[in-house]
């Protein structure tokens, strides 16, 4: 009880704060995966008459918590979908009971989110797999240079990104590869499993490289077009240049933008390959000759020769970028593809599993254990085992 009530506390002064004005979920990042996690939380608590009787209220139903079950399609029944009811001892007023008791149950389910153990039958031991998923940590920054000649460049792990110019420096200033060099005409920059790095091109364009990406591009970029070449998944902020439209070329679609904010995930790999736009406009084009206009809030969605479009939340398909995993309805066979590159492990999905829609969000610089958590949170009955980087999820 004492680690439930702690958690309570700490929501508690976090909701305070909220309600005060004194925090904002556009600049407070734990109160904004809070709401990420329960979206009807913040509408709920904005109806509150009085903060101050949310202890009491959150402490009472705590202590009636009998069992959690399978995640249905909404948030706060995904967390806690059985609670007992109050007590009749109790002489208390509850004209807001309904607001109270879902208020309080994704409290709580955040307070045993917080304590939760996970438990495998592998083989004949009873083993605490949290642990060893403790000792699984996320990527980093890890990237190497690639240079036409056949030469590469490990990049410095304390540096998150470089800048490329006359030299090749670190987004602090520092030199990376000095401008002597012959070698810089055509580059790749690649991320492995379990990394990320970030690059400003020639003409100012920001890129963000996730884990397992090759960026392939020109020292100097020519007077007529900007092109690159993606393999992987990154988020494009490139500058405007009138009359030199920016493109992105992946084995599976062609993205032209003038400047534009925008995400590519297209791993080879992989039958979907996704367009997200942020701000601006793009074109999305196949070899079929088949292709559609983005405006913001849309995503391409190419899948062999099929090329649709559809509205999507943006900020779940850059959470990447912002250290998130957003888990919103998705199939756990296609989250675990995310998961493994950036934890570089491999993980084998029992196919009665593939299909199941996973919820939450988790923060990317947790250890591993963090997401085997929400999985168990969406069914208890999953058994995990772990043997060094090699993860199996059964019925």
């Amino acid at each position: 009880m004492a680690n439930t009530r702690h958690h309570i506390d700490n929501t508690l002064i976090l909701l305070q704060e909220y309600l005060k004005g004194n925090i904002h979920p556009t600049t407070d990042r734990e109160l904004r995966m809070l709401f990420q996690q329960y979206p009807d939380l913040r509408i709920m608590v904005e109806k509150l008459e009085n903060a101050d009787h949310l202890r009491q209220e959150l402490e009472y139903y705590s202590m009636h918590v009998k069992d959690i079950e399978k995640r249905e399609s909404r948030v706060l029944s995904n967390i806690i979908t059985k609670i007992e009811k109050p007590s009749l001892k109790k002489t208390r007023s509850y004209k807001k009971l309904p607001m109270w008791y879902t208020v309080a149950a994704c409290f709580i389910g955040l307070a045993i989110f917080g304590i939760w153990t996970i438990k495998s039958t592998d083989h004949n031991n009873n083993i605490d797999v949290t642990k060893l998923a403790e000792n699984l940590h996320p990527g980093g920054n890890k990237a190497t240079l690639h240079f036409s000649d056949g030469s590469s460049l490990g990049l410095d792990q304390s540096h998150n990104g470089i800048v490329i110019g006359s030299s090749i420096t670190y987004n602090d200033g520092s030199v990376a590869l000095g401008s002597n060099t012959d070698k810089k005409h055509i580059m790749t920059l690649s991320t492995p499993r379990g990394g990320q790095y970030q690059i400003v091109l020639s003409d100012g364009t920001k890129v963000w490289l996730n884990a397992d990406t090759r960026l392939t591009y020109p020292d100097k970029f020519t007077e007529s077009q900007r092109l690159v070449e993606l393999d992987g998944e990154a988020y494009f902020e490139v500058t405007k240049s009138p009359g030199r439209p920016f493109i992105v070329m992946t084995a599976k679609e062609k993205i032209e933008v003038l400047g534009t904010h925008f995400n590519v995930y297209s791993y080879p790999n992989e039958l979907e390959s996704k367009v997200s736009l942020q701000e601006g406009k793009v074109k999305v084009s196949v070899p079929t000759g088949k292709e559609k206009v983005l405006a913001p809030g849309q995503q391409a969605v190419v899948d062999g020769e099929n090329l649709h479009v559809q509205q999507v939340a943006i900020e779940e398909s850059i959470s990447w970028k912002n250290d998130e995993f957003m888990f919103n309805n998705e199939p756990l066979g296609t989250v675990l593809k995310q998961v493994a590159r950036w934890y570089d492990v491999d993980i084998e999905v029992d196919p009665s599993l593939v299909n199941m829609t996973l919820w939450g969000s988790v923060s990317r610089l947790d250890t591993f254990d963090k997401v085997l958590k929400i999985i168990k949170m969406t069914d208890d009955k999953i058994k995990i085992q772990i043997e060094g980087r090699r993860v199996r999820l059964m019925k």
